[in-house]
């Protein structure tokens, strides 16, 4: 359920036919405005603030609950994998309205910098822990994960580009 100033708004597979479907976008949207405005409202902060770009699940024959695995094994090749539907939307999603607190920030002498990682992951299905995000031994029944990530794994190099990002920022490179 959605609510804005104490009234539902909304819902996400609400089985309710009397209230208005709304979008997984619709709440990533109003949280990252939310985020945005709170951050551009510090007072005297004159800083960086940095942002990772939303990443792409890899479910491969179903949804996470219907199924769905990600068994690659190796990184796709530049030409086997394209964003779309879900990913796509959440991605554009984060980046409209990064562009927007980027926008009031400056005004206010804040500094942005966004750290797009989502092309880069999307090319990685082999990351995920899939079934094997639990001991061997247990006996679970569970949907593969493949949203989170293995540690070590692509993720790693998320940190390598972040320290970039802030040796640039500081002027040492």
């Amino acid at each position: 359920m959605f609510y804005s100033n104490r009234r539902v708004i909304g819902c996400l597979f609400c089985p309710e036919s009397n209230i208005r479907h709304r979008s997984s976008s619709f709440s990533y949207r109003r949280a990252w405005r939310t985020a945005f405005r709170a951050m551009n409202s510090l007072k005297n902060f004159k800083g960086t603030i940095f942002l990772r770009s939303f990443v792409p699940s890899h479910f491969e024959g179903g949804h996470w609950d219907k199924g769905g695995d990600c068994i690659r094994t190796k990184p796709f090749k530049s030409n086997e994998s394209v964003m779309a539907d879900y990913n796509l939307e959440m991605y554009n999603t984060q980046f409209q309205e990064y562009k927007i607190g980027e926008r009031e920030g400056r005004k206010k002498g804040i500094k942005f910098s966004f750290m797009d990682m989502t092309q880069i992951m999307q090319m990685r299905p082999d990351g995920h822990p899939s079934k094997y995000g639990h001991w061997p031994q247990q006996n679970v029944t569970m949907a593969n994960d493949c949203v989170h990530w293995c540690l070590p794994g692509p993720i790693d190099a998320w940190n390598d580009f972040l320290m970039e990002l802030i040796y640039r920022e500081d002027g040492s490179r």
